[in-house]
């Protein structure tokens, strides 16, 4: 078999079936949590786009999750978030604390909900993640889309970018059609959500820490913009 004929089998489903019954994915086979949200630029608060987080727990006291544009075979791979908890977050730089976002509000509005296979029923699926949001709602997120896909549909250009995440009512405005549209392919409701679980959250006068959210505070944003620096040859 020439070298041509070799490289032509690499894109059949024989070949790829043979990979997958051959090597090991050890890593991703870990995952056990699909959690979907919305991203706001930390830049710029006129744009938000959809974030299906496939997510593991690397130890109790942090996440880590793979983050794509939709929950399909042909979901385009965006980016990644840690997840921590608050008394991790605590212990991190103030410089750090820039980078992360609160989940608090996004837990407590509905915003962010586990997704389930289809075929479960919705209150199975509310009742499954009521220890999920109880966990997350005090925890802080890390995150990078490696993807502007909302920019460059069709290839990761550009720099890396740092994600947010919406902290009041007020910043959700003229993003309800987005909102609609995600339950509505999800099948599910976001308002529903935030009256269940407001039955179930504990009113416990949690606040996110102060450090957290930083653009919010501080009307600024930490950009991730290309630098060219020397090369260290020894």
């Amino acid at each position: 078999m020439d070298a041509e004929t070799k490289q032509a089998a690499y894109h059949t489903h024989a070949y790829h079936t043979a990979g997958a019954a051959m090597m090991s994915f050890q890593p991703i086979q870990k995952i056990h949590q699909h959690i979907c949200a919305f991203h706001p630029y930390a830049h710029d608060k006129t744009r938000a786009v959809r974030a299906h987080h496939f997510c593991t727990h690397f130890r109790p006291d942090m996440h880590q999750c793979v983050i794509y544009d939709g929950p399909g075979d042909n979901a385009r791979l965006i980016g990644i978030e840690y997840i921590v908890t608050d008394a991790v977050f605590k212990t991190l730089p103030d410089e750090e604390k820039k980078y992360w976002h609160s989940h608090k509000y996004e837990v407590e509005s509905g915003l962010l909900m586990l997704v389930a296979k289809a075929g479960v029923p919705n209150a199975a699926a509310d009742e499954a993640e009521q220890p999920a949001m109880l966990e997350l709602r005090k925890t802080y997120g890390k995150t990078i889309h490696t993807w502007v896909f909302d920019e460059h549909p069709d290839l990761p250009l550009g720099p890396p970018q740092l994600m947010m995440s919406w902290t009041d009512d007020a910043q959700v405005r003229g993003f309800e059609d987005a909102i609609a549209a995600r339950d509505a392919e999800l099948g599910v409701s976001t308002e529903g959500k935030r009256k269940l679980r407001e039955g179930y959250i504990p009113k416990d006068g949690f606040e996110p820490d102060a450090h957290a959210d930083y653009p919010v505070h501080s009307g600024k944003s930490v950009y991730l913009k290309p630098v060219e620096v020397d090369v260290k040859l020894a």
